[in-house]
């Protein structure tokens, strides 16, 4: 087991000691790229994806599907004010939010996060990750957004539940969303929408 994960980091190692740090790093432009190389790549991309889907998400919790406690708030203010940034007093600060509310709010804001992260993802994996070419674009980037989909319905029900069932908060919650997504696109599209 251990030489699996090994074998592939000691590839890349090598190749950097016989052909120096820029034709290393030309790998990554080419879709040829060693297995530990795409996953970096496709972590970056979905790096890029996170930032926009997750961006939209907390938008919208913040403005149109309010979903953070006072105590939430309170938190990103105080997190915001350590690097120099002053959150205003919300109107939502009031509302007190119950933990249905939270969870509705949370998810509806996910789905338009997930709508537009998923447009995201799929233009910087189809165009720098994976190499097209087992199916025509338009079916591709069905079953890429099936995929996607059904890994981001797994979190989304495992969001509210977590927050329903323990009261954790609206950002722990959305953990399990990332971990779930990451573990399950990654698997899927490698072996069933990409060429390589």
């Amino acid at each position: 087991m251990k030489r699996i994960f090994l074998s592939p980091i000691k590839e890349v190692f090598s190749y950097y000691r016989e052909n120096g740090l820029k034709k290393t790093l030309s790998w990554f432009h080419s879709k040829d790229a060693p297995v530990i190389v795409q996953f970096a790549k496709y972590a970056i991309a979905g790096g890029i994806a996170t930032v926009a889907s997750q961006g939209i998400w907390l938008v919208l919790c913040f403005t149109a599907f309010p979903a953070f406690s006072a105590e939430e708030i309170g938190q990103y203010r105080d997190l915001l004010g350590r690097i120099g940034i002053e959150l205003r007093t919300l109107e939502m600060e009031s509302l007190d939010l119950s933990d249905d509310v939270r969870a509705r709010n949370s998810t509806f804001a996910n789905i338009w996060g997930w709508v537009f992260g998923n447009l995201v993802a799929y233009a910087v994996n189809a165009i720098w990750v994976f190499e097209g070419g087992r199916h025509n674009r338009w079916l591709e980037f069905t079953y890429f957004t099936l995929i996607s989909g059904f890994s981001t319905l797994v979190g989304l029900a495992a969001g509210p539940f977590l927050i329903k069932l323990f009261g954790i908060s609206t950002g722990a919650s959305q953990l399990s969303l990332l971990v779930t997504a990451v573990l399950v696109n990654y698997i899927c599209r490698k072996l069933f929408i990409f060429k390589r």
